[in-house]
This record gives C-alpha cells, sequence and structure tokens, in this order.
C-alpha cells in the first residue's frame, strides 16, 4: 500500500486511481475525504474522473488505513492535517494539482488554497463547511453535552447511526447503504473520531478566503444547516474567482447522493484549466 511520511513522522496513506492514456503526463486531482470517513468514499465519483486525470485520494491521518495514532488528540489537528496534504504533493513530486475537498474537507481545502496559493490549480468544495458553525456542534450532541461525549458513550457506528439522518442524508435513503455507511466509519478509533470532533469545531477558512488565487467552485445542496447561505456568502465575498452551484437535494452528502453531478462539475473545472475537453 503506498504511505507518505508526515513531517512529526505520521504515515499517511493514499490511494491512486489512473485510467489515463499512458503516453500522456495526466494532471492530478486529490480527493479529500470529510468527517470520519476515508478516501473509499470516493468509490462512486473516481470512475468519472480517471479517464482524464490521475486521482489521489488521501486518508486523514489516523483514518481509513492511514496509520493509527498514538495520540490522536494531540496529532489529529487541522494545522497537521493541512501539512499532510503537502507531505504527499511533495511525496508524490508534485508541483501543484487539483484539489477537491467534501463538507469539512470543503473548509480544509480552502484553507491549504490559502495557505499555499500556488500549489493549487482549481479548488472545488463540496457542501464546504467554511467554519464549524453552532448548529454543527450542536445537533451532532445528539443530546449529550457534547460532540466528543456523544462519540465516546455511543461508540463510532452507534454515533453515526443516530446522526445519519440528521443532515447527511434524507430518512429514505436505502438502508442497505446506510448499513455499509454505519459499519465502514465504524471502523474508525473512537479516539481518532474524538479528536476529528475538536479538529471540525477548529476548521476555520475565513481569514485566508482572500488570498486563494485559484479558480475556486463551491458545490452546494439547495439548503441545508451545515452547508448554508451564510456560508455560500462568505465565499462570494472572500475569493476573487468563485462560483456558486447547486444540487437537487437538501442534504450534506452530495458525493454519495449526486455522484455522477459531482463528477461532472469537477472536470468541467480542472479540465478548462488544464486547457481541454474531459469528452471522448
Amino acid at each position: 500500500m503506498p504511505f507518505a511520511i508526515a513531517h512529526d513522522g505520521a504515515k499517511l496513506h493514499y490511494s491512486i486511481h489512473d485510467y489515463t492514456d499512458p503516453w500522456r503526463n495526466a494532471p492530478t486531482i486529490f480527493l479529500q475525504h470529510g468527517f470520519g470517513r476515508s478516501g473509499k468514499f470516493w468509490f462512486n465519483v473516481v470512475p468519472y474522473l480517471t479517464r482524464y486525470f490521475r486521482v489521489v485520494c488521501p486518508d486523514i491521518r489516523g483514518l481509513g488505513q492511514s496509520v493509527p495514532l498514538a495520540k490522536a488528540s494531540e496529532s489529529l489537528t487541522v494545522p497537521n492535517c493541512l501539512r499532510d496534504l503537502e507531505s504527499i504533493a511533495d511525496h508524490l513530486n508534485l508541483e501543484s494539482f487539483h484539489l477537491v475537498g467534501e463538507s469539512i474537507a470543503g473548509g480544509l481545502g480552502l484553507m491549504f488554497a490559502g495557505l499555499y496559493p500556488k500549489r493549487i490549480r482549481s479548488l472545488v468544495a463540496i457542501a464546504p463547511a467554511v467554519y464549524a458553525n453552532e448548529w454543527i456542534r450542536n445537533a451532532y450532541a445528539v443530546g449529550f453535552p457534547t460532540w466528543e461525549e456523544a462519540v465516546r458513550k455511543l461508540g463510532v457506528e452507534g454515533w453515526v447511526r443516530k446522526s445519519n439522518t440528521l443532515a447527511r442524508f434524507p430518512a429514505d435513503t436505502d438502508p442497505a447503504f446506510l448499513e455499509w455507511y454505519a459499519q465502514e466509519v465504524g471502523k474508525s478509533d473512537v479516539e481518532s473520531i474524538a479528536a476529528m470532533t475538536k479538529f471540525a469545531g477548529s476548521v476555520d477558512a475565513r481569514p485566508l478566503l482572500e488570498k486563494i488565487e485559484a479558480p475556486v467552485l463551491a458545490i452546494y445542496p439547495t439548503s441545508g444547516q451545515i452547508a448554508t447561505k451564510e456560508m455560500e456568502q462568505l465565499l462570494l465575498d472572500g475569493i476573487r474567482n468563485v462560483s456558486v452551484t447547486h444540487l437537487r437535494t437538501s442534504y450534506q452528502m452530495l458525493t454519495m447522493l449526486e455522484p455522477a453531478d459531482c463528477a461532472r462539475q469537477i472536470l468541467s473545472l480542472a479540465s478548462l484549466q488544464e486547457g481541454f475537453v474531459a469528452r471522448e
């Protein structure tokens, strides 16, 4: 399995998917997953992209197939995860790349693009939480005093099951999919997910928006409690080159609910920047 070593020694797993023409030096897209997930959760978006782009799916430190962290509460932080993206890009000898982040990783992607503007060719933020608002902190506590306590008391899988229909998925979502989703996220270590509640609460891209140079596309649901109209307006007011589009759902997990539409938007922006049309 491919791994990169972070600045502090954390071992970061990533997967590469590439069905581009072997004689081309195809550009690269990073797909960064959101809260508690892993690179595996891009399974239904990846096939649309890999004919034209080399696709890299990193696992956030401590999650997925990245090596478990000895001290998750100290290691799984926003500054470290931002540097982890840089470490994987350096490991792959990439001066610049296209970046896609979903949900809280949409906010992380905005921060990365502001901190490392020369490394990002384009950015797609899917239902991005520009910062963690009070609704996120309160709703995902699911009746417990804090979000972290809910994860510890219920366990990761139990917490996922209790919170799945708050904003992620509609109540009539395929039960087999919801079962798979709960079990897959439930494989994560409790300490890592508890640390992620603090990580998510500290994502705040607002101070960096004006530093972003790459073209940005924000894909939002028609309405939502996480990806709100206020978040949209922050991007429109703060980023020089940004466009916003909406997909036909009011739920957060756009990559799971509308994968083809998400992929089409990603391909459109990235291929425009590369000067070709992603169509055969």
